[in-house]
């Protein structure tokens, strides 16, 4: 159970990082963003760009500082339209990654592995206009599917790309790679961090992605009125939401005393037995406070298994963060 105030989302940067604003008005100019996830995921770092700006001199800068694997996502209406089937039926791949089969642009391409050819077929993928007749397959480019509701969702480099081209107004398709040095190691943060400032290019971190979202965006909606609950401990208001961009995900808040323009004391209270015992807790403390907020989280189980232990706990404070400002107006 974690606890906070409503007084709004912290900050969008993390020490040593760019700001999203950053970010995104490069990706808006076709440029590079280093994006790093968590400790407790992959740890590592991706250059990503959005796939309509790709050039020759781009993913060759790319391919010198990546594995040389690069992927594409994009969001399921494209690959559906491109008629991209997944790669495999059953994903045994540690983070799920949903690749599809690979491809090279028919037309202008040779080979389909030089820089030339791999920036056109990335054009052509982010292109409205080009269908499934147009790619050969296999190919030497990686489409990746990625989930509807970006870093919400998911949070991984597959989504962070998605999301940054959406939010920078381009077409929502990346092209990413991950980093490594001469030697093939992977780069780690403080390597991440030379990198950035060798070469001007921004950073920043998949955490920061997710409090910007739960900051500018509206991520749930109220789906009942607020109803009377009454306890030993006194009469709660009960009001139920929905998650704009998580299927299925639901939200219960029950709220003591008057909370109106206050900064809220704000308990997250998820399923299972634990969960009770914190939950009657937490009632008296809002009790004995005198106004509080109790927030119920079903099914959080799936978005731990999906985003990691602790992307998903960030995802689940910012929609709270938002269930606490509906309250309080």
């Amino acid at each position: 159970m974690a606890t906070g105030t409503s007084n709004g989302v912290p900050s969008t940067k993390n020490a040593g990082t760019t700001s999203i604003e950053e970010a995104l008005d490069t990706i808006r100019k076709g440029g590079f963003v280093v994006v790093m996830d968590n400790e407790d995921r992959e740890n590592e770092g991706d250059l990503i760009a959005a796939a309509e700006f790709a050039t020759e001199e781009r993913v060759a800068f790319m391919l010198r500082h990546s594995t040389g694997i690069v992927c594409v996502p994009a969001l399921a209406d494209r690959i559906d339209d491109l008629q991209l089937p997944l790669m495999v039926e059953n994903n045994t791949e540690v983070h799920k990654c949903k690749f599809t089969v690979t491809v090279d642009l028919k037309e202008g391409n040779s080979t389909g592995v030089s820089a030339a050819d791999r920036a056109r077929t990335i054009r052509a993928l982010a292109d409205p206009e080009v269908g499934p007749s147009a790619f050969n397959r296999p190919g030497h480019i990686f489409p990746l599917l990625a989930q509807n509701g970006g870093v919400m969702v998911r949070a991984g480099h597959t989504e962070a790309a998605t999301d940054l081209a959406r939010l920078a107004g381009v077409k929502p398709v990346g092209y990413i790679c991950e980093m490594n040095d001469e030697n093939g190691r992977m780069l780690r943060r403080p390597q991440l961090q030379e990198f950035s400032k060798k070469f001007d290019v921004p950073l920043i971190t998949i955490s920061d992605l997710i409090r910007y979202r739960s900051r500018t965006e509206t991520l749930v909606q109220r789906i009942d009125e607020q109803s009377k609950v009454t306890t030993p401990l006194g009469e709660f208001a009960s009001v139920a939401y929905k998650s704009l961009v998580q299927e299925n995900q639901t939200y219960h808040a029950l709220v003591y005393g008057d909370v109106d323009g206050k900064d809220v004391l704000v308990f997250l209270v998820e399923d299972g037995f634990e969960a009770s015992l914190q939950a009657q807790w937490a009632q008296k403390f809002v009790a004995t406070h005198g106004y509080g907020v109790l927030i119920y989280i079903h099914g959080s189980e799936q978005l731990l298994q999906i985003s990691g232990e602790l992307m998903a706990r960030q995802s689940i404070f910012g929609m709270a963060m938002q269930i606490a400002r509906d309250l309080k107006q």
